[in-house]
Formats: C-alpha cells, structure tokens, sequence
C-alpha cells in the first residue's frame, strides 16, 4: 500500500530501534544539561526572589519610624460620661480640671394655632439662623403645609428646618435650626403684601352683575372677561380662572357678614405682579359702582398690611433680640473718626477701640473678635444708602437690650459724625418682636477649665481651648457630680512598635539568608544538601553590609549621635537582633527629640531610617541589582530554550537521514538476498549438478 514502510524486512535488522540509539545518544544528555542548567537559573531566580520581598519586608518595617507625624504624640486621658478627648501633638504635658455648665442647644420656635385650610398671609419672610439668610415668598393662598414646604425647599436654605404640629386648636409652623448655639438663634421677619383686590358690596349667590368685559393686567400678563347678563359671581370666577389666556391672576368668592365677595389676586407676590382691573361694562358708565364696572380696580377694597402686628403673615415673625442700627450709610472704605465705643447687654460690658483708618468692617471684626465680648453681635447691611452698621444682642429678649456710648476723639460724645453716630440714641432700634412662642432658647455650651477659666461654644465642642486638646461636653455636671480630670501624656509608643517590626522582619531575613546560604557541610565534612545559593556573592554581600549599617552612628542633634546599640537593639550570636525596650525609655524620658533626629534626621530626609530606604533601594529597586539579575537568568533560560529548538530541528533531521540511509541498505540487502537465491536455483538446474541431500 502507497506510504507504508516496513523498516528491515530485507535485512532482518531492527532499523527503527538502530536509529533511535543513535539519535538519543545524542540527544539525551543535551536535553538533561539544558532541563539541569533551566532548573538552576529558575531555582536562583526563586531565591533572589525571596530575598528581595524580605529586604522590603525591612524596608516597609521602617513606615511608623518614618513617619514625622507619629513622634512625640499626646493621649489624653480622663474620659467619662462628661466629657469626650482627644489631642495632638501641640498639647502640652499636664494635667486639668472640667467642669461642662451647659450644653448647646438648637433653637426652636412655634407659631400661634392656625387653620389648616387658611391662608396664612402675601409678602415675602426673611429667615436668618447664624450666617444664612434667605427669603420665602407667600402667595395669598398659602397655607401652613406650603409655607414649610417652601423653606424646606428653599436653594438657599442651610440652617432652619420647618415642620407642622397639629393639636385641638389648630396647626403650628414650628422652626428648628440646624445647628445650636446663640449665634444660630433664628430670626424672622415678615414684609407683608397684598396684591389682593376685593369687592366692597357684599352678593347672594344668585346676583347677576349685567354684562361687558373686563380686562385684567399682571406683570405683563393681560388678558380679557367676557361677562354675560345672567353671569353669577361663581360663573365669572369661572370665566377667570378658565381662561387659557390667564397666567398671572386667580379669583375665588369668600363670604363675610355682608354676602359673597368677588377677590381677585395675583398669582405671584410682589408689587410687580399688582392686579389692575378695567372694565367696558354695556351699561355705557365704566367708572361708577354699578354693573361690571364696580370690578374696577378702583371700585374694589384693597387689605392693609403691617409688619409687625400679630395678624396675617405677622403671625410667623420672632426677631427680638434687640437690634440697634446706624443711621447713616456709608461706602466699604469709609473711616469714622477715632476713639472708644463701650458696650453693655445684661450685665456683659465691654470696651473696643476704633482706630482713624478703620472701616465698618473693621469696627465688625474688632467687636465679635474682643475676647470680652459674649452678648452682642456686629454685622453690616447694605440698602440704597448704604452700608450700615448693626449691634444685635446674642440673646433675644428685652433684659439683653444694648446700649452703646462713645468716647470721641473729635471731642462731641453725642453728635451724629464721628463714631459717637454709633451711641445707641443716634441709631435706629428696630422693635422686638415675639408673635411666635420660644419652645427651646439656643445656648452656648460652656464649661469651666481648672476653677477660675470659663469658655463658651456655639456647639459641644472645644477646639484648641487648651493648646492642642478638643473637649467634647456630652453631659452637665450636677452639684454632687466629681469634675472630670484629664491628663495629657507624652506618647512615643511608636518608637518601641517601630523597633520592633523592624526586629522581626529583619530577623526573619536572617532565617532566610541562613537556609538560602546553608554551605551544605555535614559534620562529617561531606557536603550534602546545601543551600541554593551558597557561596553567592550577593546574598553575603547584602548580609555584610546591612550589619554595617547598624553599626553606623547618625546625627542626633546638638552635636550628638546614637547608634541602634544606645537605642537597646542588640545583635545577637546567631545574627539576629533583639531589644531592650528600658534602655529606649531611659533614653526618650532624657531626651525623645535625639532619638526622633536618629531616625528621621535633622532635616527630616537623612537619618537612619532614609539611609537604610536608600541602602535596600540598592537592591530591591525597580532596576535595582536583584532585578537585573532576575532579568540576566531570565535571558539565559531564554537563551536555552531557544538552543534546545535549534538541537531539536538538528536531531529531527538526523533521525530522518539515518532512517533514510539504514532503509536504503535494507532494500540494498534484500535486492542482493534476491539475487542469490536466483543463482542458487540456476545452478541447481544446471545438467551434472547433483544437489546433495542434507
């Protein structure tokens, strides 16, 4: 059959097994030396491998000894129910006394009980808690639910949140600040509206009006009513509020003593969005008050509105924390005059000093930042005029009234130039309005440090009142509670955990180096089972020069040096290292900033710790001396496999050729087998030859 070949049936030789013997005697022991020479460069690659990732076991051991921010800590003890700790670096060793007086409350206020259903009032409230301000605008259908909805919903809205409480009288609009504290307290005023327009007679339902048309205008929506003869007041509220021409105007019937009553009102509050009415009414008089006509802007009621009665949106206003105001309006780099303005509120007097180059501001900063000022707060506002200087006392309330005087360089205490403008008869009192009931007052926190120290917070905690420490008050010392009593502690315990890791990690790098070095001797002399990389100049190196390291000494500051020894860390007869935690105490009781300089350097970047980095760097950086070696046995075993290919391609082709040569005598041997037997028989046949029997 074509492709089949039998190999040695002319010959009776095994061909297949001749040319195998031959081939392998080659091949065998090359592959073995390539496979024995790959295992070797994999195993060194394996080793230097581990050696590497225990060096930056050392290295990364050094991260707390490192680090700048971990020396000559504080803790803080002296926790309890009380009073919550915590410090910094900056707190000084020692001890104190704490007593929490009062915590920090938010503000909350509540409305007077008003009917769900009502509407509450037109205008705009001005919302103030702490350094937000906002304004929300009322429409005259609002209720109570949309007034909370609206300063819930407010853009600028960040301190007051408002919720609704319901009892057997009614609805209350209660407000919340978000964050406690007397400046927090929330404030509200109210600048009442009405775009509303009402008619003066009062109708039964049945009333019809005549007929005509009645055009109305707002804020730049007008559109026209046509009015028939038999239109009642409800049809043309209808007619109105239907009018797919009407975007600015609603109109509703309400009823009083007198009948139904036609009230027209804009959409949107403001004066920008006033109501005006006109009529053409098909009696031929469009001005009297008969027909359509009494529709009329001018023909119907317009409501009066106050701000600071307790009707209307009035209702919801509380600002009663005394606010005085300057007269006279000003630009942000004005000056005053000179001199000396003292204040008083409820018992808290204090005295700032204006300067001739001082601007508003300045006078602003220098009242709320005078360390005896702890009742009133200077802000500046701006109208047509200008800015203007406010005082308003810290607590609301006529007891916290403010009064001002002025001691005046120019020589009048009681004019209106100079800063004698500012005495509390030359501004402008805005009167105090309570229309909503205080449920709970805002408060500072405040606590007493050491007996004598009182301080004060708009919340609960205390930064940097003592250097360095935050006091959290959670709870108010009662008469029979023991004050609390902390203590603020040096804390270096870093150096000793430090040290520590630094131990382990470095003695497991001697376990290490020991298996990978092991010299393989028995105790016989015979060598036997020796480490993989014994007698490697690398590994002895890196243990040689680490060593030396820790034998070397670093600046300690004031001309002074230290080494691992002085620190406690002793090298051991097997190599490793161990430490003396007390001879680290001693030291860091004596003086912990040399052993902060050892380790870090007098600049931060050139102590023990940076060295050693820079030393290990050496090796196990990308780069560095184990990775290029890693890279050079890699090479070589690239290198192998790319010679053993080549041997194999070799080898297939002599296997080939020899099979070729072993086959072509085969068919030679057969051929001449052939050929033999073929004479044999000629012969035999041949006359006179006589075969002789076996």
């Amino acid at each position: 059959m074509a492709g089949i070949s039998f190999t040695g049936i002319g010959s009776g030789l095994e061909v297949s097994k001749i040319v195998d013997a031959i081939v392998n005697s080659e091949k065998v022991p090359y592959e073995s030396r390539i496979a024995s020479l790959q295992g070797a460069y994999t195993t060194d690659i394996s080793a230097v491998g581990a050696l590497k990732s225990a060096l930056e076991a050392v290295t990364a051991s050094f991260e707390s000894l490192g680090d700048i921010d971990k020396y000559q800590n504080r803790t803080a003890s002296g926790r309890d129910d009380f009073v919550s700790l915590s410090s910094d670096k900056d707190a000084e060793v020692g001890q104190y006394s704490v007593q929490v007086e009062a915590l920090a409350t938010q503000h909350k206020l509540m409305s007077s009980a008003i009917d769900g259903d009502e509407a509450v009032g037109e205008g705009t409230l001005s919302i103030t808690s702490g350094d937000n301000s906002f304004d929300v605008l009322v429409s005259d259908t609002a209720t109570l639910s949309d007034i909370r909805d609206a300063i819930n919903d407010s853009a600028e809205n960040s301190s007051v949140s408002a919720t609704i409480i319901t009892d057997s009288s009614g609805q209350h609009l209660v407000l919340n600040s978000k964050n406690t504290g007397l400046d927090n307290a929330i404030t509200i005023t109210a600048s009442e509206e009405s775009n509303q327009l009402k008619s003066t007679a009062g109708f039964a339902s049945s009333d019809t009006f005549g007929s005509g048309t009645l055009s109305f205008g707002s804020d730049g929506n007008n559109f026209d009513i046509a009015i028939g003869a038999t239109d009642t007041l409800s049809d043309i509220v209808t007619a109105i509020n239907e009018s797919e021409d009407n975007t600015s105007v609603v109109a509703r019937v309400v009823t009083d003593a007198t009948g139904q009553h036609l009230v027209f009102n804009s959409i949107e509050p403001g004066s920008a969005n006033a109501v005006t009415v006109t009529a053409a009414d098909d009696d031929g008089n469009n001005a009297d008050a008969a027909g359509i006509s009494q529709f009329a802007s001018a023909n119907m009621d317009t409501p009066s509105v106050t701000n600071d009665d307790n009707s209307g949106l009035s209702r919801l206003t509380a600002a009663a924390n005394n606010k005085l105001t300057s007269v006279n309006g000003f630009t942000s780099t004005d000056t005053v005059g000179s001199g000396t303005l003292s204040f008083s509120s409820d018992g808290n007097s204090f005295d700032v000093a204006i300067g001739t180059y001082d601007t508003l501001k300045d006078i602003m900063s220098a009242i709320n930042e005078n360390s005896e000022n702890t009742s009133i707060k200077a802000s500046i506002v701006n109208d047509a005029s200008g800015d203007h200087l406010v005082f308003s006392s810290r607590q609301s309330g006529d007891a916290h009234a403010i009064t001002v005087t002025a001691l005046d360089d120019d020589g009048n205490d009681n004019d209106m130039t100079g800063i004698s403008q500012f005495n509390s008869v030359n501004q402008t009192a805005t009167t105090n309005i309570e229309n909503m009931s205080e449920i709970d007052k805002a408060t500072d926190a405040k606590i007493t440090i050491d007996g004598t120290i009182s301080v004060t917070s708009s919340s609960n905690t205390f930064d940097s009142v003592i250097d360095g420490i935050t006091i959290t008050a959670n709870k108010v010392h009662d008469v029979d509670d023991d004050i609390s009593n902390i203590a603020i502690k040096e804390d270096n315990s870093n150096i000793a955990a430090g040290i520590n890791t630094f131990i382990e990690s470095f003695n497991a790098l001697v376990d290490l180096s020991a298996q990978l070095g092991k010299s393989g001797l028995n105790e016989n002399g015979e060598f036997e089972n020796a480490g993989v990389l014994a007698g490697d100049s690398m590994l002895r190196g890196v243990m040689t020069k680490i060593r030396s390291q820790f034998n070397k000494a670093f600046d300690s500051g004031n001309d002074t040096t230290l080494t691992l020894s002085q620190l406690g860390i002793r090298t051991e007869r097997d190599g490793k290292l161990s430490f003396e935690k007390e001879t680290l105490n001693d030291l860091l009781e004596e003086s912990p900033d040399r052993v902060q300089t050892f380790f870090l350097g007098a600049d931060g970047d050139n102590g023990f710790v940076n060295d050693m980095d820079t030393f290990v760097g050496f090796y196990t950086d990308s780069g560095g001396a184990i990775d290029q070696r890693i890279t050079g046995k890699n090479n070589q075993i690239d290198n192998l496999t790319s010679d053993l290919e080549s041997f194999q391609l070799k080898m297939a082709s002599l296997e080939a050729r020899l099979l070729s040569q072993y086959n072509a005598m085969d068919l030679m041997v057969s051929q001449m087998n052939s050929t033999s037997s073929y004479l044999l028989s000629q012969l035999e046949n041949m006359p006179g030859v006589v075969k002789k029997d076996s």
